[in-house]
């Protein structure tokens, strides 16, 4: 118990140190004083078609302290020069998540901007940060069900043996 508990404690607080939360992949660009992060749950390439979790964050580049004043993030996804994913998250700082799913492999770019609603004018940063996408798996999920199948033609058929070779004897 000695050993434990100062281990569970000390991965709790290694994970409360990360601004974003989410323990996978993180983005950042320093846009003036100020820094623009993306947190993901991502820890590898992300996939096609799974819902990515993402963690919008606005901080002071010098204290990295999150910015709390009342904002809204534009988001804005692009594939191949086109928009497919253009809006407004109105936020309740410092917690701003979205989940997406990629519909297809390939390169992508988000841009975000942060906006204060209440300055003029109105926009905080921006930054853009490039995605990448890899393909399904669909086809590994294919041989799962595929062998499973298999494995129950093959009891069927080692039945049915065994019956006709106890019938014949």
């Amino acid at each position: 118990m000695k050993r434990i508990l100062p281990l569970f404690l000390a991965c709790a607080f290694a994970g409360a140190a990360f601004a974003n939360g989410l323990g996978g992949e993180r983005l950042e660009k320093v846009v003036g004083d100020l820094i623009v992060d993306i947190g993901t749950d991502q820890t590898a390439t992300p996939v096609a078609g799974e819902p990515i979790e993402f963690d919008f964050n606005l901080l002071r580049s010098d204290s990295r302290e999150p910015v709390t004043l009342p904002t809204s993030i534009g988001i804005d996804i692009a594939h191949g020069g086109k928009s497919i994913l253009n809006c407004d998250l109105l936020t309740e700082m410092p917690n701003t998540f979205l989940f997406y799913s990629f519909p297809e492999a390939g390169s992508y770019t988000m841009k975000l901007t942060f906006f204060d609603s209440k300055r003029s004018p109105s926009q905080l940063a921006s930054a853009t940060f490039p995605l990448t996408i890899s393909g399904s798996r669909s086809k590994m999920r294919l041989i799962i069900p595929a062998s499973f199948i298999a494995c129950i033609a093959v009891g069927l058929a080692a039945g049915y043996w065994g019956a006709r070779r106890r019938a014949a004897h």
